[in-house]
């Protein structure tokens, strides 16, 4: 089953081609091939695939490798570099499924990843891609949409409330338990005088 993956645009790669360097957040041709990935699913993906030789990945584990939209906002995502894989490499986890199976889609990352290490010496130290957190490019992103995405979520946000009372309903018979209605206001009754 494919993960379901809401939010701002994934892999971190816009057509702008960004990428955090000692300088800050930087737009250049040079990061066209600049991916960023999670550092912790990075990790277990190798782990995995260096101790289990049939290890099996799925369209989800990809999802949450390129778009780990459920961490914290502290954890890190890492540059790879995907010149390696090929010009024609997808940069989101749904074509990357759509052009391969998952465990090779994996592989391809931790190729891109051992690829970044190995060449990063291309860089000069102010453009180095560097690691960044899950936070700070949801806000790269944001501004760089003009901040669209916030009212998207909230958007977003007001619809699944409707639709949690709408299946709270539907699951009571068409009342909503353990909610107080309150009682109209009583109306006074003038006296004639």
């Amino acid at each position: 089953v494919l993960a379901q993956v809401d939010g701002p645009p994934w892999p971190p790669h816009t057509s702008a081609a960004m990428a955090n360097t000692t300088k800050g957040f930087v737009d250049s041709e040079l990061y066209d091939k600049i991916l960023y990935v999670s550092k912790d699913r990075l990790e277990e993906a190798i782990k995995k695939l260096d101790s289990v030789k049939a290890a099996k990945f799925t369209a989800a584990d990809v999802a949450l490798l390129m778009y780990p939209d459920d961490r914290s906002d502290d954890d890190l995502l890492v540059p790879v570099d995907i010149t390696c894989c090929g010009d024609d490499f997808p940069t989101t986890h749904e074509e990357l499924v759509e052009k391969m199976e998952p465990k090779a889609a994996i592989e391809a990352i931790v190729a891109a990843a051992n690829h970044f290490e190995k060449t990063k010496k291309k860089f000069k130290k102010d453009q180095l891609p560097i690691p960044m957190t899950v936070g700070d490019w949801i806000v790269q992103v944001s501004a760089g949409d003009g901040g669209g995405e916030e009212g998207a979520e909230e958007e977003d946000l007001e619809e699944d409330e409707e639709e949690d009372l709408e299946d709270e309903e539907e699951e009571d018979g068409g009342e909503v338990e353990d909610q107080e209605v309150p009682e109209p206001a009583k109306k006074k009754q003038r006296k004639a005088a």
